[in-house]
């Protein structure tokens, strides 16, 4: 009778002694535990590794990184790179601190209240129950989804609502960029006793989560972070392109192999060593480009550079014309008439440049005090169309689009050869044929 006594007393000592069992520990066959969810995934041909911390730039196209209940806040810029660049993600937290990555996804967390749901398991409130809402992969026949005391995700934007209750929604799947992402609003649908019998829908659920998210068997290494877990770094910059098909996945994991390796660093022997294998590269290349006979003496003449003449140059333009102006070359020949114009005005107003610098009133009346009334009428029936000329340089440009008839120029010459001279100089009588 004392030997029972004494064992009874050891046996509740014991077990007040023992540690309480942690929430979500993948280890754990307790009630709260998630072997259950790692056993499912193993048994799918899904390897499970829980982490104590995370580097965000180690985890590539072959993972899905598993967020459960985190207790430190999940940057949400790191978290949208990572879905961004091709990873694959489940953020599944009703309390913790994934409230402000899931903002990033597009996603509002209501904890205030409740959520209210047409049936509730065993009539508790605190169980509703939440149902498929789309057609979407992850809510093939799921059915119902029996939860325990779980938050809503309310003004989803950017991606699907996959199941719900009546007001706000419990699952939400979606892509960014070349990843994909769910976030879940009760984590407790993954524990030990979530995943057993009667919860059929809620084992489904989860099945169809990895399979969604391993994109035909290309991720099938789950990184689970629960809990109390720091996170380091940044994401990869380009993790995946599962549309790029064969040719770009050989590419991604080029890219991968290459991120993997981007913190390597040369000692100063190595460095060394590579400024000399450069340097006989460049050594050989020289001796196979170089000609090994010489051939005719090299006077240096090619080295000459010959500049072409200005096609606004007046010898040519008027040799051109004499070869037979065309419509374009006219009005390169207008501008020559109009600057020699223009120096012969300069010396009748004493002014610099006054087709551009002296107003045509003012101008008309210099002339003529000058050098009389018929040179300022003249001018007069000269001066806008004057004006109206380009530079030589804008239209002698291959470019450009002014040109001249025949007649216009000759009308144009006739009237400038007549103030030329009034004003006391003289210019050929024959225009170029």
């Amino acid at each position: 009778m004392k030997r029972a006594a004494f064992l009874l007393m050891l046996v509740c000592g014991a077990a007040s002694a023992a540690p309480d069992i942690a929430d979500y520990d993948p280890h754990s066959t307790a009630w709260n535990g998630m072997a259950q969810f790692v056993a499912l995934a193993e048994g799918m041909g899904f390897e499970v590794t829980p982490v104590s911390e995370l580097e965000w730039s180690e985890l590539g196209p072959k993972d899905i990184l598993f967020l459960v209940y985190p207790l430190r806040r999940v940057d949400p810029n790191r978290l949208t790179a990572f879905v961004q660049a091709g990873g694959n993600v489940v953020i599944a937290d009703d309390f913790g601190e994934g409230k402000d990555a899931m903002s990033g996804l597009g996603l509002l967390r209501a904890e205030s209240r409740m959520p209210k749901a047409s049936r509730y398991y065993e009539g508790r409130l605190w169980a509703p129950i939440a149902t498929a809402q789309s057609d979407h992969p992850i809510a093939r026949d799921v059915g119902e989804v029996v939860t325990n005391h779980p938050a809503a995700l309310d003004h989803v934007e950017g991606a699907t609502a996959v199941v719900g209750f009546d007001e706000g929604a419990l699952v939400v799947a979606g892509e960014r960029g070349t990843g994909r992402f769910v976030a879940v609003s009760d984590p407790s649908i993954f524990i030990n006793r979530m995943q057993q019998d009667p919860f059929h829908g809620n084992v489904a659920l989860t099945v169809n989560l990895i399979n969604w998210l391993s994109r035909d068997g290309g991720a099938r290494h789950i990184v689970l972070l629960r809990g109390d877990v720091a996170m380091y770094g940044d994401p990869q910059p380009f993790i995946d392109d599962p549309r790029g098909g064969k040719l770009g996945r050989s590419i991604a994991e080029v890219n991968s192999w290459l991120w993997s390796r981007h913190e390597w660093l040369l000692t100063a022997s190595a460095m060394k060593g590579v400024a000399g294998a450069l340097a006989a590269c460049l050594l050989l290349l020289a001796f196979v480009a170089l000609p090994v006979r010489r051939g005719p003496r090299i006077d240096g003449m090619w080295l000459k550079f010959a500049r072409p003449v200005r096609r606004d140059d007046a010898h040519a333009m008027v040799a051109a014309g004499d070869r037979g102006p065309t419509v374009g070359s006219l009005m390169v020949l207008a501008c020559i008439l109009r600057d020699q114009v223009q120096t012969y005005l300069a010396e009748a107003s004493a002014r610099s440049e006054p087709l551009y610098t002296v107003p045509e009133a003012e101008l008309v009346t210099l002339v003529s005090k000058a050098r009389g009334a018929n040179a300022g009428a003249a001018l007069a029936r000269v001066y806008r169309r004057l004006r109206a000329l380009p530079s030589r340089g804008q239209a002698a440009a291959p470019w450009s689009a002014g040109s001249l008839t025949r007649r216009d120029f000759e009308a144009l010459y006739n009237d400038v050869a007549e103030l030329c001279r009034i004003l006391g100089h003289e210019l050929t009588e024959s225009l170029p044929a």
